[in-house]
């Protein structure tokens, strides 16, 4: 029997159980969902944290104060106040590589106008902010060194703040209060997304450092939570990071053997971070596919046996006009390949098609890559060899008179 007889003799014994090979099909079109869709989700999440992190400014360098452990059992926030205003001349005038510096404080706190309440970010900056973050304004001006310097009560709001407290009034010279502090609006920010933690960096009101301090936070010396930079060269950043340690181990008086009392990041330290954890997401959640797969293949094995006890008297048959056992193995092996690329094709569809609905619901952008299908495609025939095998070994090995009187 050749090859062509061999496809024709598997396509009638599937096709006269229709509702038998769709089903078994399931497990393989559940698992390769899976595969295509955490491939696809896992490419357009890395892609767009990619961009996020671009977007936190040119070269960008951010020193918090605070060990990493520390920081970590904090869960986010602007760091310990450890930072000092010599800390930041230091990194500004002794750091061959710096090009900009922002110290900065940040807090939740609430903010209200005419009644409406909103619990937001507030953070305290100096006028190179923005420069640093690459953050343009869509209206309004941004506070300069006069207001840093004399402490005016004026704010910048983000997009999320706008929404909330004033939907389609514009907010320019409006005046909102934060802890009964009034400030005046005097700049609106364009619109940034969420950062590579999720957090909202639209829901934010900057004022100037110097009344965060007093204003806001009540305090009295000049300390920061962190000091954000932008280095003068991209592929100097690993040089101007270790500076900015040496100098700060200088400034703090840490002995040899003494940790660092603060942390540095910079955007690659972050990216990198960011790449491990989609790694070991991506794995967990392939290793979970792979198992629906193979419960699939399971599955598969249990139907093509029980395929076999039902087929007895055709397979004595077949034997007893000359089929081979060879044939009859093919046969049986071809069989369950044909349901597993079956069902590999169907959940290929439903893999694509789920990607990107999750990706439109989320807004992520979803890349549909030649690999995904492949390795999805390859797995099910893998999956329809191995699992096929042993129930189409079984009804090779039938002996042709008991197969025929045991019908």
């Amino acid at each position: 029997m050749n090859s062509y007889q061999l496809l024709q003799t598997a396509l009638r014994a599937l096709n006269k159980h229709k509702l038998r090979s769709l089903l078994t099909t399931l497990g393989i079109i559940v698992g390769v969902v899976s595969i295509i869709a955490v491939m696809s989700i896992g490419e357009g999440a890395k892609y767009r944290v990619k961009k996020e992190i671009e977007g936190l400014g040119t070269n960008f360098i951010i020193v918090l104060g605070g060990t990493p452990k520390r920081l970590m059992a904090q869960r986010g926030g602007s760091g310990n106040l450890t930072l000092k205003e010599k800390d930041y001349q230091a990194i500004l005038n002794e750091c061959e590589y710096v090009a900009m510096a922002s110290p900065g404080l940040q807090n939740s706190l609430k903010a209200v106008y005419e009644g409406k309440n909103w619990q937001c970010m507030v953070g305290g900056v100096n006028e190179k902010y923005l420069e640093i973050r690459k953050w343009d304004l869509v209206s309004g001006i941004f506070f300069d060194k006069h207001a840093i310097k004399s402490g005016k009560k004026v704010a910048v709001i983000g997009q999320t703040i706008k929404k909330e407290l004033f939907g389609t009034v514009d907010p320019i010279d409006k005046t909102i209060r934060i802890k009964k502090v009034p400030f005046k609006i005097i700049g609106i920010l364009g619109e940034r997304g969420k950062t590579p933690d999720g957090r909202d960096e639209d829901d934010i009101i900057m004022v100037p450092l110097k009344t965060m301090q007093k204003k806001l936070m009540g305090i009295k010396t000049q300390k920061y939570g962190a000091i954000i930079i932008s280095a003068k060269e991209k592929d100097k950043m690993n040089q101007t990071s270790s500076e900015i340690k040496s100098i700060l181990r200088q400034q703090h008086n840490l002995a040899t053997n003494e940790d660092d009392d603060f942390t540095v990041f910079t955007q690659d330290d972050i990216s990198q971070a960011s790449d491990a954890a989609s790694a070991v997401l991506n794995l967990l959640l392939l290793v979970i596919a792979s198992i629906s797969l193979i419960v699939g293949g399971i599955g598969i094995m249990n139907i093509m046996l029980v395929t076999v006890t039902e087929r007895t008297k055709e397979i004595g048959i077949r034997m007893a006009i000359g089929a081979t056992t060879s044939a009859i193995l093919k046969q049986f092996v071809l069989e369950a390949v044909i349901i597993c690329m079956l069902g590999g094709f169907c959940g290929i569809i439903g893999g694509i098609t789920i990607a990107k609905i999750v990706g439109h619901a989320l807004g992520w952008p979803i890349f549909i890559s030649i690999k995904s299908i492949l390795v999805s495609l390859a797995s099910s025939i893998i999956i329809g060899l191995f699992f096929g095998f042993y129930p189409a070994k079984k009804a090779s090995k039938l002996n042709v008179v008991e197969a025929l009187i045991e019908q």
